[in-house]
């Protein structure tokens, strides 16, 4: 709810200014658009006074979105705190016939912004923002209501002053009372999420998860820069099963972070309570020392912390080689130039073929979630979502499962595929799923339904791990396939276009993994941000259908892969990963 009226980006804006609604409200411009809503800046018509309005889009308009977006009003309605934007009235406007919410008008500017224009913030800046949120978000939790989204983005400055910083955006907040408010998608800014709203932990997000994501933000305006805590879902879910490294951090301030970045939520600080007193350095010892798990008042003046920090397990050491083997690389990058492809060509081969083979041997094409566990109710997930038909082009895979949360990880052109899935994995299974959604493009539907057609088996799955998911022409990937044992392993990249081009040859052997380094060029295609996937397939023996010797379109090839695939009874396994590519 930014407020400095800037209407750039915002195509979709759909009210003129001066359109009145319930003869209260007056629109005067756009200002941002959100998952379910236009927001607007508006006065109300009898004093002046400036509202922010938060219109629901048309196509949000079916029962269910209507019910999230009443609750999102709910939520907050009743409560009055500096630090918390106020909301004032949900209603329908009756001539547009669109339910909208008026609340507070803030101006400024967000945390994200003042950090990126204006650098890091200093420690007593710092300190002074923790306090007024902390103190905020402990009047939202008294309420039985947890944010889920805590974010830069959704912390506004006004005057650069962060001592009168708001939280806005209460979408996707849960309350006690009524679940979750905003479902069907996964709830909150990947790089801003707690573990248990992964699925770890057993999954219960409790005012706990806000204590996390609320020091994820500390880091960033102590440092100017976020802690990388994103990637593909399964390295999301891996950076939070420790505590991050904070040797950057101000020594003042860094074992509270570590108390609040702690994995496990009952190893956190108690309460915002309690952190908004360390913060004012004020409360006596005796009082807050259990509350914050040991740590003392701000006031007592922290020193370093302990001596020595905790070495790091030896795997994790491990992986810090690999990723500086996958930089050096040791040889020249070959750069990587996305062609037109080749006009598709007629082939018999049905994918539905009846009693196939195939699907006894195939492999799930994700990398098996290190937080799958096993229980009768995690094998009846794991079986639903086996069993579960979107149609073309829809592919989906678990990433964390306990008997209370699911993290899923989908591909498809639409998101609509995954509205019916949503909804249909709550009646079946009794709660909501956490669904990171990859959208592609149609060219590369064929890529997509090879995957699904491969998922539901047992045989050992391939590893793919790259070093980032976004990247600008010029740019070079890094990453390794192991897992592959004595396979045989293609890998392949398919362009936004549907461009498959075998690039195996990048494939460098390493100690039990094969590593590579890929320059990307864009040379053809849509300009702007494009979904390129990288995808690689493991057989016992060489298919001649996988020796693709150039570029060629993605449905005829990947159905001659199932076609000789099934004619041989060869068990194949496939991994992919998604990135996006700038012009």
């Amino acid at each position: 709810m930014t407020a400095d009226g800037s209407q750039a980006g915002f195509t979709r804006a759909r009210l003129s200014p001066g359109t009145r609604l319930n003869g209260i409200y007056e629109i005067d411009h756009p200002i941002g658009l959100g998952g379910m809503g236009e927001i607007y800046k508006g006065h109300l018509v009898e004093t002046g006074d400036p509202v922010a309005i938060k219109m629901m889009l048309p196509e949000m308009s079916d029962q269910a979105a209507f019910t999230l977006f009443r609750k999102e009003a709910s939520a907050l309605h009743h409560i009055q705190h500096g630090a918390v934007v106020r909301y004032y009235v949900f209603t329908v406007e009756p001539a547009l016939r669109r339910p909208y919410l008026a609340m507070e008008f803030v101006e400024g500017r967000t945390l994200t912004d003042i950090l990126r224009d204006d650098g890091p913030l200093s420690f007593e800046a710092v300190q002074s923002l923790l306090q007024r949120l902390a103190s905020g978000l402990h009047a939202v939790h008294e309420h039985g209501i947890v944010h889920r989204d805590i974010s830069p983005d959704n912390i506004i400055i006004p005057n650069s002053d962060v001592a009168r910083a708001k939280i806005i955006d209460f979408g996707i907040a849960r309350t006690t009372q009524h679940g979750t408010v905003i479902g069907g998608g996964f709830a909150g800014k990947f790089n801003y999420v707690s573990p248990e709203q992964l699925g770890l932990f057993g999954g219960d997000v409790t005012a706990k998860s806000d204590i996390y994501s609320l020091g994820l933000v500390l880091v960033q305006a102590l440092t100017g820069k976020p802690l990388d805590m994103g990637g593909s879902q399964v390295e999301i879910v891996e950076k939070r099963r420790k505590v991050p490294d904070l040797g950057a951090i101000d020594l003042k301030f860094r074992p509270l972070l570590e108390k609040m970045l702690q994995p496990d939520p009952a190893e956190r600080p108690a309460s915002m309570a309690a952190l908004a007193a360390w913060a004012r350095g004020s409360a006596p010892e005796e009082r807050y020392a259990d509350a914050l798990n040991g740590l003392k008042p701000r006031a007592e003046r922290l020193g370093p912390g302990p001596k020595g920090w905790p070495g790091r397990p030896w795997k994790f050491a491990a992986a810090g080689l690999v990723a500086i083997a996958l930089l050096c690389g040791g040889s020249a990058v070959l750069f990587f130039a996305m062609p037109t492809p080749p006009a598709p060509t007629p082939s018999p081969v049905t994918l539905n073929t009846p009693n196939s083979e195939l699907g006894k041997e195939a492999v799930n094409p994700l990398t098996p979630a290190p937080g799958l566990s096993s229980s009768p109710t995690v094998e009846k997930i794991k079986a639903y979502i086996d069993n579960y038909d979107g149609g073309d082009c829809f592919f989906i895979a678990p990433v964390t499962i306990n008997d209370h949360a699911a993290a899923i990880e989908g591909f498809d052109s639409t998101i609509e595929p995954f509205r019916a899935f949503d909804a249909a994995f709550q009646r079946a299974i009794g709660f909501e799923a956490d669904i990171g959604v990859r959208q592609v493009t149609a060219q590369q539907c064929p890529a997509i339904t090879f995957l699904a057609r491969l998922r539901g088996g047992n045989a050992p799955a391939l590893h793919l791990d790259i070093d980032r998911e976004e990247l600008r022409s010029g740019d070079v990937l890094n990453g390794m396939v192991d897992r592959h044992g004595t396979r045989n392993v293609e890998l392949f990249l398919v362009s936004d276009t549907g461009t498959v081009q075998n690039i195996s040859n990048l494939l460098k052997a390493g100690t039990d993994a094969k590593i590579f380094n890929i320059g990307m060029r864009r040379t053809e295609g849509a300009g702007g941000r494009q979904p390129q996937l990288l995808i690689a397939v493991a057989s016992p023996s060489p298919l001649n259908a996988l020796q693709a010797s150039g570029p060629t379109n993605a449905d005829p090839f990947f159905k001659r892969v199932l076609s000789e695939a099934e004619k041989s009874a060869v068990p194949l396994s496939a991994v992919a990963r998604y990135f996006m590519l700038e012009q």
